[in-house]
């Protein structure tokens, strides 16, 4: 088994001095962390009450107010043709990253719980202005900790401290949890969830460095810490090693993370985009046909249905989506937006 460097202390998400944004390339932008769930009022109360995000439009009366859709396209992107879906969605105000929340009733859905450790485990990354109540709000919504002890522990990285904990939802995606010790500036929101990051477990570092750096032009960097046992216990799994790398989607500030778990057992899971407890990254591209292209070389298939990208016409603009899967079961949907052109004079 190769040696794996363990990797940093505290995630980079946690709020600071202001992040320069990434340039743009193959992406152009981030778009939602999609939560494929099995019951869209449980998600929704859960980001909501628990964890004090910002309901968008509708989910703020109730999920009574989101009715069950069958949209044609929607469900040829999903591959769920014949089925019914719903959407809601919280989000941080000023981020362009939201929880959306999709329930498909297609009869044959089947629900995954991946560890913390198995390639394609997702985690929504968020800091709070008060870890301890949320964490009370989270267990008693139902929500398990993962962290050892079930209780924050303290990281600190070169330029930041603060405590951190993971937790799971009810449909089992982890959400991990962070407080910062030094004051948050000014402009940060009002609400309870300040920043907010997206991170991903994979199979394999370099192969997903070369998908992320080489086919879509994230710009990682691998944080040189090792063996810290603060951010052991955080996983729950003390005896595991690592290792991990942080970037900003192109095109934003945003920040995510891949890490490779070694050390533990580790399950693959091949799941649908239909299936309850699947992620999506929904990234900004250019050019749909030039970023399929690009993932399709890297060995990244189309999984909607038939293989094939989705256009869904709009009054202000067409938009071309697609969702792909990577070889660590992490669901990537790629989107363009194409303006309407304007009204003739």
């Amino acid at each position: 088994m190769r040696r794996l460097m363990i990797a940093g202390a505290l995630c980079a998400v946690v709020a600071g001095a202001p992040r320069a944004q990434a340039p743009a390339g193959v992406v152009i932008g981030v778009g939602n962390f999609i939560h494929v769930v099995a019951d869209l009022e449980r998600a929704l109360t859960f980001y909501r009450d628990a964890l004090g995000m910002e309901a968008q439009g509708n989910a703020r009366a109730g999920v009574a107010t989101r009715p069950f859709l069958d949209t044609w396209e929607i469900l040829r992107l999903y591959d769920s043709v014949g089925a019914q879906y719903r959407v809601g969605a919280t989000l941080v105000p000023g981020s362009p990253m939201r929880a959306e929340f999709i329930e498909v009733t297609a009869p044959d859905r089947r629900a995954i719980r991946p560890r913390i450790q198995d390639p394609g485990a997702a985690t929504l990354v968020l800091t709070v202005r008060d870890l301890e109540a949320t964490l009370a709000r989270v267990q008693a919504a139902g929500g398990a900790v993962v962290t050892t002890g079930a209780r924050p522990v303290a990281l600190a990285d070169a330029q930041r401290r603060g405590r951190a904990v993971l937790v799971s939802d009810p449909d089992g995606f982890y959400v991990q949890l962070v407080q910062r010790d030094a004051a948050l500036p000014a402009s940060a929101p009002a609400g309870n969830v300040v920043d907010v990051g997206f991170a991903a477990t994979v199979a394999d570092l370099d192969r997903t460095l070369a998908l992320f750096r080489d086919t879509l032009g994230f710009d990682p960097q691998l944080d040189p810490s090792e063996n810290d046992p603060a951010r052991l216990a955080l996983y729950g799994l003390p005896e595991a090693r690592y290792r991990r790398v942080t970037a900003l989607v192109p095109g934003t500030t945003f920040p995510v993370e891949f890490t490779e778990l070694g050390n533990v057992p580790r399950r693959r899971f091949q799941s649908r985009p239909r299936d309850p407890g699947s992620s999506i990254l929904r990234l900004r591209v250019g050019d749909l046909d030039q970023a399929l292209g690009a993932l399709d070389e890297a060995g990244v298939r189309i999984v909607s249905a038939d293989g094939e990208p989705v256009e869904v016409v709009g009054a202000n603009a067409t938009q071309h989506f697609a969702i792909t899967v990577t070889p660590d079961n992490l669901f990537v949907q790629v989107v363009q937006q194409v303006p309407a052109a304007a009204p003739a004079r």
